[in-house]
């Protein structure tokens, strides 16, 4: 008799399986699903305000690591107190891969820094599920870190405040972890942690004595009858204590030029020296008129609602022991660890209120506070899972769930604004004009580019746009920043935000953008208010005299004291013409008139270089360049120009008489060498 054919599995023997494996692995499929979409919308972001200052740094201390005596640590004014823990890594990755672009630069540190937001994701896991031994209360704890709207989008472009976010739900990890093994080399690997927590941001340092002062009550539970040993308790300390010194020394090479640093940190940045004004309740406020609750506000307005009311829940189940348990609950205990999160979400709010710390950007300054809210949130769905009834159970945490997916919908929705996301507490009609918004222009300039190099696909485009735009240009594909050009005189295009777009004098928009029907950049065509001006410009340059004449080129000069222009001219100019470059060194009349960063430099003049595309026009046949001059006293100019590939160039000196008149007479030289020549002995009336 043949063999019966093999029995086909049931739906349930199938499916029983499949869902305990999904449940075993739940983190690591969530993970995997969270790094596919940062790797998709890696490139969907602009460049914030502080990255440069961040990788200026990093680059100078990573030389001076690597021997450069002459690295230039002390010419950051403030942000050399930064820690570099991980700028470090993002400098050492970019000289591996021998990264020279700037927008190869900008990927690979966006990429860098949203791992570690995902590593913080899953440090959120660890933390949770040896504190409830619970995978579902740790998925749900890492997916509260993960999907908080505002949090992720800084994850690609904030190399600063996310990262410390990240250690800081890493070293909370790593204090637990050093709690449960209680063995020395779990806490100097907890030490560091700590350390490293530190260097990245100075408001690190708490948790330093926070672990301290929980070791001192382990030792007071030791000398107890019927305790441990004290003298296993001396060496955690000693542990952590060492390796938290040695690893705070080893990643800051600000400490190796002197530790008296360390102060001058700590008493710079408790009262940063950078004051903005930010709009609050619809008042523009600036430090130190704060109101003492600028922070609280900022997080209850721009959380998640599932989180806040986790949390909530999270302090009620703190709060439920009674006080005569404390004494016993104080002991290493998942209680005890509570408290930490909770002293680490409280305490640094009160001391920012008491000391009345210079804050701005929203909260972006604590964005490390939800960190320990996330691990209160656990201790609140744990709350939920204690619920005796079974119906009134699975509604509050069907009711999470959908927390937690409505979360997920809002971070998809606002892509890629999710930096202004606010939650449902606020009414979103008339927000712009009540909250700051926008801040550092990262998505909405990137926005505004690509949308006009869309509409206007070939060609060299003129855009007039401040420092933001700048920034922007770095991380637009190369063959579009060639054709894009910042021409602050007389652009074809100007990128504007709100006030500009609203204000009385405002051009037509030719497009807007914007989140919550909040317009907050647009395109202003301003082709015809420029080719007007332009001409204006040129034709009070030709009433007046010529102050210099050199390389076929009419140098005019305007003001010198109370802000003014030079407009060269170069008659018969066709388009098959190249100016090539044009140089200016402008000397004040005193020193002190220069800008700080000149003076620090040792510099004696500003210098300003410039094409022909970027501040010329071609008018009735002749080139024109127009070029403003700063509005402190000028003493005197010196201009250039010169053509890559051609062996002639010239220099002309332009002379100001006192502050604001100047004497008419200059020197205008033609040399037939390639160099620059700054040295000028002959003066034409």
């Amino acid at each position: 008799m043949p063999d019966s054919p093999p029995k086909m599995k049931t739906p349930r023997n199938f499916l029983t399986p499949a869902a305990a494996f999904l449940a075993r692995h739940s983190s690591i499929i969530a993970l995997a699903l969270f790094a596919a979409v940062g790797v998709a919308v890696l490139d969907d972001y602009g460049v914030a305000g502080d990255e440069g200052h961040q990788r200026a740094i990093g680059y100078a201390s990573f030389n001076y690591i690597l021997g450069d005596a002459e690295s230039r640590l002390a010419d950051y004014d403030h942000n050399r107190f930064y820690g570099i823990a991980f700028e470090i890594p993002l400098i050492a990755v970019e000289r591996l891969l021998g990264l020279e672009d700037s927008r190869d630069i900008h990927l690979s540190r966006r990429l860098l820094s949203h791992t570690l937001f995902l590593a913080g994701g899953f440090f959120a896991w660890l933390l949770t599920y040896r504190l409830f031994g619970s995978r579902l209360i740790a998925l749900t704890a890492m997916l509260i870190f993960l999907l908080h709207p505002r949090l992720y989008a800084h994850s690609f472009f904030n190399t600063k405040d996310l990262p410390f976010l990240s250690m800081f739900m890493i070293a909370l990890y790593l204090t637990h972890r050093a709690f449960r093994r209680d063995t020395v080399w779990a806490f100097a690997l907890c030490g560091a942690g700590v350390a490293l927590l530190a260097n990245i941001r100075i408001m690190g340092f708490m948790l330093f004595p926070a672990v301290l002062g929980m070791l001192a009550l382990d030792a007071f539970y030791a000398i107890k009858p019927g305790g441990g040993g004290i003298k296993h308790i001396l060496a955690n300390i000693c542990a952590f204590s060492t390796m938290w010194v040695a690893t705070l020394y080893a990643a800051w090479p600000l400490l190796w030029r002197g530790p008296l640093n360390l102060t001058e940190a700590l008493g710079t940045l408790s009262q940063h020296p950078i004051h903005h004004s930010t709009l609050f309740r619809g008042e523009v406020i600036r430090w130190p008129n704060l109101p003492w609750d600028f922070i609280p506000t900022w997080i209850l307005i721009t959380t998640p609602p599932v989180a806040l009311t986790l949390a909530a829940l999270g302090v009620a189940q703190i709060a439920r022991v009674r006080p005569a348990r404390w004494r016993d609950s104080l002991a290493n205990s998942t209680f005890r660890f509570g408290l930490l999160a909770l002293a680490c979400l409280t305490l640094p709010v009160a001391a920012a209120v008491a000391l009345n710390a210079n804050m701005y950007n929203d909260w972006r300054h604590m964005y490390f506070l939800y960190a320990p809210l996330c691990v209160l949130a656990a201790f609140g769905l744990r709350a939920l899972a204690d619920i005796p009834r079974p119906n009134l159970r699975a509604a509050a945490l069907a009711l999470a769930a959908l927390g937690i997916s409505l979360a997920a919908a809002q971070t998809a929705r606002l892509h890629p604004y999710q930096s202004d996301y606010f939650n449902s507490l606020v009414d979103k009609n008339g927000l712009g004009d009540r909250w700051s918004m926008d801040y550092w222009s990262a998505s909405s300039v990137r926005e505004a580019l690509e949308t006009l190099l869309t509409m206007q696909p070939t060609g060299i485009i003129a855009i007039r746009g401040d420092d933001a735009v700048y920034r922007t240009f770095t991380i637009i594909p190369k063959d579009d920043r060639r054709r894009l050009y910042v021409n602050p005189h007389f652009p074809s295009f100007e990128i504007a935000y709100r006030a500009r777009i609203n204000g009385p004098d405002g051009d037509a928009a030719i497009w807007t953008g914007g989140v919550h029907g909040v317009s907050l950049i647009a395109i202003l065509d301003t082709r015809a208010k420029s080719a007007a001006a332009h001409r204006a410009a040129y034709a009070a340059a030709r009433d007046s005299q010529a102050d210099a004449s050199a390389g076929g080129f009419d140098i005019y000069a305007e003001g010198g004291g109370e802000g003014g222009r030079l407009t060269y001219i170069k008659e018969g100019c066709g388009k098959g013409y190249a100016p090539g470059w044009f140089a200016l060194s402008i000397f004040p009349v005193e020193r002190s008139d220069l800008p700080k960063r000149e003076r620090e430099a040792g510099l004696e003049y500003e210098a300003v270089y410039f094409d022909f595309f970027n501040r010329g026009a071609m008018l009735d046949g002749r080139c024109v360049v127009i070029e403003d001059l700063p509005d402190y006293p000028i003493s005197h100019i010196e201009t250039r120009q010169y053509t890559p590939g051609e062996s002639s160039s010239w220099s002309a000196r332009i002379l100001f008489d006192g502050y604001y008149e100047r004497r008419r007479r200059a020197l205008a030289s033609l040399s037939g060498e390639p160099a620059i020549r700054s040295d000028f002995d002959v003066y034409a009336e």
